[in-house]
């Protein structure tokens, strides 16, 4: 039986845009039914390779070790095979990728098990707009709201529901920049304040701003305002390219209501990684150039992370990256976690 403790890894391919033509559109090709990606010259992500001295950072697919980059030999030299646990072709609807993605770490997280949502791809692959969207409507449904939106309709959907105990749902959110670890809620943020803040081991963060929410509307509020703090910056890729990687958490606690109820606590975190990039590709110099090299390595950091635990390492390297020491306790052990890795389809 397979274990459902494991990295659970899904790829979305986002819809070609006006300015890409044919040819590239078909550098990626998804056998849907097989949950096998092929990609045509190159691997799914990409990082620094020659600008930075990274080499390419490639998608989490299964091997028989456990969560890992997948090559097939039996496909043409040019083509690279990947399997994975689903694969979402550009029309897919938001609402198809959360019931795969985000709906069984909720789950989880309602039974008292910590998790976390990652989205992972190259910058202007469309990973903010599968994992942080608004949408255009509110309600259970939400719209063509991206994960984050429905999981809190979703959480405060089903404590409403929950008769037989009550709850705690608290909000915080973390940006990591340039190995700087910022809360992103503190009141004073914008003067000065809550910048390089201190992560102690299990991903703890003393005196994090936590913010008490009765209502989904107070929790998308206070996520919007966080997300206005994030680090931005255009590049030759993207006109809003994310410089940081940002962590939103939800924080549930639940008392029983039946005499000698337990208590039971989990934190989800949902991470919007900042883009890998090709330095020669993106453009980018100076101040920004810094940037990219932060966030390959970091991006390299939590592959290692990921690769250690699938091969249940007796060591696993959380501290050699401030994102990967946020996530501490949130990936690993009995923890759900889910990643998306969303691709262009040039």
């Amino acid at each position: 039986m397979e274990s459902a403790n494991r990295v659970r890894v899904f790829v979305r391919v986002r819809p070609a845009a006006a300015t890409e033509d044919a040819a590239s559109s078909q550098a990626v090709e998804l056998l849907v039914p097989s949950c096998v990606v092929r990609v045509r010259g190159a691997a799914v992500g990409g990082t620094a390779g020659d600008d930075g001295g990274i080499e390419d950072v490639q998608p989490l697919g299964h091997s028989a070790a456990g969560v890992s980059c997948v090559s097939s030999s039996a496909v043409a030299a040019e083509m690279r095979e990947y399997t994975f646990d689903s694969v979402f072709p550009s029309t897919s609807t938001q609402q198809q990728v959360f019931e795969e993605v985000g709906q069984p770490v909720l789950e989880e997280c309602l039974n008292g098990v910590n998790g976390t949502i990652l989205a992972y791809g190259q910058t202007g692959s469309g990973k903010t707009h599968s994992l942080l969207y608004r949408g255009s409507r509110a309600g259970e449904g939400g719209g063509d709201a991206g994960i984050l939106p429905r999981l809190i309709l979703g959480l405060f959907a089903r404590v409403a529901r929950d008769s037989s105990a009550s709850y705690e749902i608290e909000v915080a959110v973390l940006q990591v920049y340039n190995e700087q670890v910022d809360d992103l809620l503190h009141q004073d943020y914008r003067t000065g304040s809550g910048h390089g803040v201190a992560v102690q081991d299990g991903g703890i963060v003393p005196g994090l701003t936590w913010i008490r929410c009765r209502r989904p509307e107070q929790a998308l509020g206070a996520f919007t305002r966080a997300s206005g703090n994030l680090v931005y910056a255009e590049t030759n890729m993207n006109r809003a390219s994310s410089r940081s990687h940002a962590v939103f958490q939800l924080q549930v606690t639940r008392h029983s209501l039946k005499p000698n109820g337990t208590t039971t606590r989990a934190r989800l975190c949902v991470v919007d990684l900042a883009g890998s990039e090709r330095v020669k590709k993106s453009g980018v110099k100076g101040k920004h150039f810094k940037e990219a090299m932060s966030i390959n390595r970091s991006l390299l950091a939590l592959g290692n992370v990921v690769n250690a635990l699938a091969a249940k390492k007796s060591h696993v390297p959380f501290r050699n990256s401030k994102l990967t020491r946020v996530l501490d306790g949130s990936i690993g052990g009995n923890c759900r976690t889910a990643m998306l890795v969303c691709v262009s389809p040039d």
